[in-house]
This record gives C-alpha cells, structure tokens and sequence, in this order.
C-alpha cells in the first residue's frame, strides 16, 4: 500500500491525473478506470508490486516513477503527514431490548463526561462536544447527555491514498474504543475516516504539538496506548492493551447482560495471554495469580461492596480479604467459561416484575473489574509465566 502510495504521489509530481484510487484483491488502481490509470499486481519478488499502464506509450515514465517510489520503500520513508478525520457518537441512553437492569445499573455506575481537547500520543486528537438537550439540567439528570467525539489522525504517509486509509482506519477504531472506555458508555464507529477538510486543517495541525492539550485519561491515568509502539518491548503490551479496548466497546455495546459479562471477562483475559506455545496451559491458575498480585486493593473493593454476596454467591464470613479475592477470580473465570462452553441460558425476567440484586449487579461488577484491569495494566504492565512447562 505504500509502495502504491508513493507511485501515486511521484506521478501526480510529474503531472499524470492521478485523482483516484482503489485496490481489488492482490491489485491496486491508480487512476480513473475511464480514463488513463494504471494497475499494481502483486508478485513474489522486490519490490512485490508491478505496474502496467493502460496507455503502453507511458510504460517507461511509470518504470522510472516505480524505480524511484522502491527507493522510498527501501529507504523506510513515509514522506509527510496526511491528516483524516471522523465524528464519532455517543448517543443518549436507550433502554435495552430485552430491558435490561444490568445495562441500567452499569451507565449509571460507570458514566462521565469529557468536554473539549484531548490527545492520544501525538497523532491522535480528540475533541468531545456535548449537545445539550433544551432546559437540561445537569444536577438532576440521570445520564449524561449525547457527545459527538470529533477524531483527528495523523498518518505518516506520502498522500492521501491507500496506506494512510487503511492506517486511519484502524487507529480511528482503536480510538473510539479507548474513548468508549473514557467515557464509560458506548461510542458508536463513524462510517468512514476522511481526509480531513482543508479548513479545520490548519487548526488541528496547530493543537498536535499544543502541549495545553491533555491526555485522555481515566480515574487519573493516561489512556494513550499508541506511544508503547516505540518503547522496547512496548508493542506486546500494545497488542494486549489494543485488544482488551476493543473487546471491553464490544461489552458496551452488548445488550445481552451475560454476554456483556462473558466479553468482560476476555478483557482481563487479554491482559494475560501470551503469544507462546504455552498459552492454554493451565489459565485459570494464570488469571488468579495474575490478577491477585495486579491489583489487590481494587478486588477488595469488589469484594467489601454491599452486592459483593449477592453477585457471586459467596459468604465473607471471617475469611481473609486474600482468600476472598482469590475466589471471586476464581468465580469469575468459572462464569466466562460456563457460560462458552455451556452456552447460554433463560435469563430474562421482565420489567418490574423483580429486583435480583446479583443479576442485575452482575454486569456493573464485571465491567468495573475489566476498567480496574485495565488501569491496573496500564499503570504495570507485566507478564505471567504460569503455565511455562519449566514452572510450577
């Protein structure tokens, strides 16, 4: 995609009308398909893409141009900075279908609001708006009001083309799952990333290196994943840190209360998985033992919470916060698990026709052990070796 990139940007220098462009299986299009273009197929040998022009008497400029666009490859060169943007939503709560006190309980427990600039790293602004409905009033409403969550990326690439697209893309997901996650309520993708308009441009470009404008953060910690890419051994942890955000906006977008609580539990999950051999080997060993050395003093406010009997099913009694804890990770894995290889079973109960305090508590529990797991994380990343066949 790059190597199609830079041809593309060479060829609009020389001045070929290179205005659009696509891509197709193992082939991209550079050009109108009307109109003079040419075509990348992909081949097995460097540079892996060569280009046939749809008018045979400009195959030499665009060998030469290909030459050229190789080097920059070779060279490891991106060229500038192509900037793409996206508003993303935050809608106004809605009550589930089937109603659900779960999700209820969680927006209430887990809700904030963010308004004005924030960045993720230095190629990732965020600014979050908030429309507020007519007469509202903030001391007595119950949820926080509908957000718009404008994104702006920063893509290192030569032009607009397919890299920066495919770069933006991701980074917006990841992104909007991070802000999900800030906000504590669901944050709907936006259909596309565009380039971004060519009259905000120059404000945003301003705010990159604004060192006025914060880092997203929540409960105090930084949320900016991005930067990990460049710190030795940081990319493992990206790749956990990248993969418990999605997973944790998929929880929130969830209607299904135990499914919600299944994905929540993946998100600790993912915090723990290594990319070894050895990875399936004994893993609820690894969850206890991970989570009880990473944060002990958030699963005891787990388990001294009024609900705390009511949700697992378990007696405090004179027991040791240790021991407690310890068997609250080990009820939780038992549920993710459960409910996966069981599958899921009648949970529905109606509006109004009962309060089961451990239903529907359950939901907001999980969803504060993956956000503590996650903050945990971030503050101290670590592996475990539970599991390694040279360990106990």
């Amino acid at each position: 995609m790059l190597f199609a990139d830079w041809l593309m940007q060479f060829g609009r220098e020389a001045g070929l009308p290179f205005n659009q462009y696509g891509s197709s299986g193992d082939s991209f299009t550079i050009g109108s398909p009307n109109d003079f273009n040419i075509t990348g197929h992909c081949t097995e040998t460097e540079p892996y893409l060569r280009f046939v022009s749809s008018d045979a008497s400009q195959q030499s400029l665009i060998d030469l141009l290909a030459s050229q666009a190789a080097l920059r490859i070779k060279q490891a060169s991106f060229g500038s900075t192509v900037w793409h943007s996206a508003t993303c939503l935050a809608p106004d709560y809605q009550i589930a279908t089937p109603f659900s006190m779960g999700s209820f309980m969680e927006r209430l427990s887990n809700q904030t609001r963010v308004v004005g600039w924030r960045r993720l790293g230095w190629n990732v602004l965020i600014e979050f708006v908030e429309e507020l409905p007519q007469n509202w009033d903030s001391k007595n409403a119950l949820f926080a009001p509908k957000a718009l969550v404008h994104v702006h990326i920063a893509v290192p690439a030569p032009c607009v083309g397919n890299f920066s697209s495919h770069i933006a893309h991701a980074v917006l997901e990841t992104t909007a799952a991070i802000c999900s996650f800030a906000l504590g309520r669901a944050v709907s993708l936006a259909p596309n990333a565009f380039p971004t308009r060519p009259e905000i441009a120059p404000l945003v470009q301003a705010r990159q290196f604004d060192q006025s404008v914060l880092t997203l953060a929540r409960k105090h910690i930084g949320l900016d994943i991005f930067t990990l890419v460049g710190v030795p051994g940081g990319f493992q942890c990206f790749q956990q840190l990248r993969s418990a955000f999605l997973t944790f906006d998929a929880a929130r977008h969830q209607e299904h209360d135990v499914v919600a609580c299944i994905l929540y539990v993946v998100v600790a999950e993912c915090l723990t998985t290594l990319s070894t051999p050895w990875r399936e080997s004994k893993l609820t060993k690894r969850f206890i033992e991970f989570f009880d050395g990473l944060m002990p003093e958030e699963l005891n406010q787990l388990t001294t919470h009024g609900n705390f009997e009511a949700v697992f099913g378990i007696r405090r009694g004179a027991r040791t916060s240790r021991a407690l804890r310890r068997e609250m990770l080990e009820k939780i894995y038992e549920f993710r698990s459960g409910n996966l290889h069981a599958g899921l079973q009648p949970s529905y109960s109606g509006f109004g026709s009962g309060f089961d305090t451990g239903e529907n508590m359950r939901r907001a529990f999980f969803a504060e052990f993956a956000e503590g797991s996650i903050l945990r994380y971030l503050s101290s990343p670590r592996s475990s070796v539970v599991g390694h066949p040279n360990c106990l």
